[in-house]
């Protein structure tokens, strides 16, 4: 096995390790917020799957999208991974396509962003779910924590994911191909004139 297929393997198993380690935190959250929890082995298979799947796609996208320099398709290898957000999981999506963006961008707007994408979906769902519709009791305190803090913790992983498929590529990322670099020395060459006699 080559070198580049090799990092192709490894950044797809560690990613296929890290989004299945994420699919049972957040199987976890669930529980915790739940006021009449079930438990089953089928619907806890189908969110590991579905989130080691995006961890696995995450994982090829940003290999393919540093070691090819073709960025603006490859790391779209993630989209089909998106099925993860459908139906409930879809206040966690701005999590990884709004915040991943912007993280780590300089300016206020930038870091305003990335809040809101992060926070805003856990206060929303705190303000939908912290009244009972039937008894209109509040919702225990243990819930209401954990849908404080909880989401956002999951939300904030996925901010981290989504900065390495769709966040800017630093400097070095944009001369990565060896083709590029060597013409870059071919350059730099050609200008450095020799001294002449002082």
């Amino acid at each position: 096995m080559t070198g580049s297929r090799r990092a192709v393997l490894r950044a797809a198993l560690i990613g296929l390790g890290l989004g299945v380690a994420w699919g049972a935190a957040a199987r976890v959250w669930m529980r915790l917020v739940s006021t009449t929890p079930e438990f089953s082995w089928a619907g806890t298979a189908i969110i590991l799957g579905f989130s080691g799947l995006l961890g696995l796609l995450l994982g090829l996208s940003w290999r393919a999208r540093h070691a090819t320099g073709r960025r603006r398709w490859f790391r779209l290898l993630f989209l089909p991974g998106l099925i993860l957000f459908a139906g409930q999981g879809a206040p966690l999506a701005p999590g990884l396509l709004v915040a991943g963006p912007l993280l780590r961008r300089p300016g206020v707007l930038a870091r305003a962003g990335t809040v809101l994408a992060v926070a805003g979906p856990a206060v929303a769902l705190w303000w939908t779910e912290r009244l009972d519709e039937d008894t209109m009791l509040s919702a225990p305190t243990r819930v209401q924590v954990w849908l404080l803090i909880g989401m956002p913790v999951l939300s904030t992983a996925l901010a981290f994911a989504g900065h390495l498929v769709l966040g800017p590529l630093g400097q070095r990322d944009h001369s990565a191909s060896p083709e590029r670099a060597r013409n870059r020395r071919r350059s730099d060459s050609r200008r450095e004139v020799p001294a002449g006699p002082a």
